[in-house]
């Protein structure tokens, strides 16, 4: 009889959640929007009806949880997440635990995305590979040889914040310039406000009725796509500088694959091989020649189902 097991994967603005055996197959699968992230009980009670919904008709042995942040994962407490702002210090093992009686575990999001990419999409048979995420904030996760490497505080892999502009805007971590506040979502969308503000032209603000508060990646990347100005140069800036990033990680790990999965690249398209391009501008010619650079297999969903199978991996004693 298969083991059954629940994946969450709480993002800055949305909560996707998951149903899977060991197989990987998936039997339910949605979605909740986060709303606003002060709001810590309400979107906790969010989390405990999700689970209770999904978990009807079968025997769950465990629930994994993929979060942003820096998580402590062997006493499953979220220490702070930039992104989520009442994740400071927080057990959120214990209090699901409280409230579901189920065994759960919890990790960073990027590591559990990692974790469903070794296991059932583009990481498998891969001696090294990088996962690398773009979305409301960014992040990476190492795995050599089937295994995770952690660091001695379970933060390695936090790429999205080295610092690339010393004198840029402050990041919810706390430093100046990381790599998150320049090529997110979140970046690319303060970009064409910004140069809305400087009198760029622009057909964005016909697609939001003049309201700059409509404006999201979504309608900038359809924009880009009929090659608006404004908004290809956006997204070109954030790119690049993904690209550069790219070229560290080639640079410094010689890794057989890098892996770019989240929310963002989901919509890139064509431009996703801008990144590879301004990669190989950066990088060393042996090891660019020698590592696939390729869009994640699971899509969006690599981080719900990695915390899904992590939860069935953990229960039978299994290290990752």
């Amino acid at each position: 009889m298969s083991d059954y097991g629940i994946g969450i994967d709480i993002g800055g603005t949305k909560i996707l959640f998951n149903l899977i055996n060991e197989e990987g197959r998936v039997y339910k699968k949605g979605f909740v929007k986060v709303g606003d992230t002060t709001e810590g009980e309400r979107i906790i009670e969010d989390i405990i009806k999700i689970i209770n919904s999904i978990k009807e008709g079968f025997n769950i042995k465990s629930i994994g949880i993929g979060c942003a942040g820096f998580i402590d994962y062997e006493k499953g407490i979220v220490i702070k997440s930039p992104n989520i702002n009442f994740l400071v210090n927080y057990p959120l093992k214990k209090i699901v635990e409280e409230n579901i009686k189920i065994e759960t575990f919890i990790d960073n999001d990027v590591k559990m995305g990692a974790i469903g990419e070794l296991f059932f999409g583009e990481g498998a048979n891969s001696p090294l590979f990088i996962f690398l995420t773009l979305g409301t904030g960014i992040g990476s996760a190492i795995v050599y040889k089937s295994k995770l490497i952690r660091g001695m505080n379970n933060l390695a892999g936090e790429i999205g914040h080295i610092t690339l502009d010393k004198e840029g805007i402050f990041c919810g971590c706390g430093k100046r310039g990381c790599f998150e506040k320049i090529s997110s979502g979140g970046s690319i969308k303060d970009y064409v406000i910004q140069g809305i503000k400087m009198g760029r032209k622009t057909k964005i603000l016909d697609k939001v009725q003049n309201d700059i508060k409509k404006i999201d990646t979504v309608i900038i990347m359809d924009l880009a796509f009929e090659n608006d100005e404004l908004c290809v140069e956006a997204v070109l800036n954030s790119l690049q500088y993904v690209g550069l990033v790219v070229s560290y990680l080639i640079n410094i790990f010689n890794p057989d694959k890098i892996i770019i999965g989240g929310g963002l690249t989901k919509g890139l398209g064509y431009f996703f091989n801008k990144i590879i391009d301004f990669a190989m501008l950066y990088s060393l010619k042996i090891p660019f020649e020698n590592v696939k650079i390729v869009k994640a297999g699971l899509g969006i969903e690599a981080t719900s189902i990695g915390a899904g199978i992590y939860g069935i991996k953990k229960i039978k004693g299994e290290e990752l």
